[in-house]
């Protein structure tokens, strides 16, 4: 998985909740990050095993990479409280959900392990995997604004082709969130957003059972409620907002505000939060207080990722930031 490029930062900088040869000391570790589950070794070089867990930890969501060594099997049952989307950076696995049953190779496909179907693995020698554990309450709540009623369970085929654009799609999405969990200081509003960004691609590219809500036409939410939308983006932008937040201050389901909003302004929400938090970075850079830096000012946009704000930042206005602040400091 060489174009993931967070992986060996958290490899050598993730907070490592396991490092053990022994397999009771792994079961109980691991059990308390995710949840309580059976863990044998199955291959002949038990003397191979030797779990590792590094982690970072985010409001509704975390990051996690883990190994065994050697080929274990792992057996859960239900998870109960979160969704695991499993991405193998090394070796393969052979992984059961419910009536289905993929052998995940990386590079190829991943899983999509939901809460409440029966899961049961095998993580076959030297397998190594890139786990973003996302908690149930905020996918429920996300698709709950999206249909606009109690969605009651969600499950998602588990197989995920990495190969497809979906795929890849969701591939630099977990990269994003993996880089920007190790970077310091970044803002909660960015996280926020690309919380939901992952949880709206499974939605929307996935297959699941509520696929044919999601299907039908959204009816048109009119202007009103895309002008009301506008208000609260204008006046919120640098928090930690979510397209839920946008749509209930917008009086309409968040499925309708997405399709009204596009065509009425021929963007997303997300890339209109964007948007305000760029303007709001100008205004910033503009008043050019003394002991202001870029940073400080991106940060306190919500913007996050330097490198993506100043490149967001020059198509917008035609220079940098630090160029807009150099000029008003001069």
């Amino acid at each position: 998985m060489g174009g993931m490029i967070g992986i060996e930062a958290l490899r050598s900088s993730g907070d490592q909740r396991v490092d053990t040869c022994d397999v009771d000391d792994a079961r109980t570790a691991i059990g308390q990050i995710f949840c309580p589950h059976f863990l044998m070794v199955t291959g002949k070089a038990e003397q191979g095993f030797h779990a590792r867990h590094r982690l970072v930890k985010e409001t509704g969501y975390s990051i996690n990479l883990v190994s065994y060594g050697a080929e274990v099997e792992i057996d859960p049952g239900e998870l109960s409280r979160f969704f695991l989307l499993q991405i193998p950076i090394k070796g393969e696995s052979l992984v059961k959900c419910g009536t289905s049953q993929t052998l995940t190779v990386a590079g190829k496909n991943a899983t999509l392990l939901s809460p409440t179907l029966s899961t049961r693995m095998l993580w076959k020698e030297g397998c190594e995997k890139l786990i973003v554990l996302m908690e149930r309450g905020p996918v429920e709540d996300y698709l709950r604004k999206l249909i606009d009623s109690e969605p009651g369970r969600i499950e998602f085929d588990a197989a995920v082709d990495l190969t497809s654009p979906i795929g890849q799609g969701i591939l630099r999405h977990a990269d994003l969130m993996l880089c920007s969990s190790l970077e310091a200081n970044m803002p909660l509003a960015y996280k926020t957003m690309l919380r939901d960004g992952l949880t709206s691609l499974l939605l929307s590219g996935l297959r699941h059972n509520h696929q044919p809500a999601l299907a039908r036409p959204a009816p048109d939410g009119g202007p009103i409620a895309v002008r009301r939308a506008d208000e609260y983006i204008r006046s919120n932008a640098t928090h930690a907002i979510t397209t839920g937040d946008i749509a209930q201050a917008a009086g309409i389901p968040l499925r309708t505000l997405q399709d009204s909003y596009r065509r009425a302004r021929g963007h997303t929400l997300l890339e209109a939060v964007q948007s305000a938090r760029l303007e709001t970075l100008r205004r910033t850079l503009l008043a050019g207080e003394t002991d202001l830096t870029v940073a400080d000012a991106v940060f306190a946009c919500g913007l996050g990722h330097l490198g993506r704000a100043a490149f967001a930042y020059r198509e917008r206005f035609g220079e940098s930031p630090s160029e807009t602040l150099r000029r008003t400091k001069n």
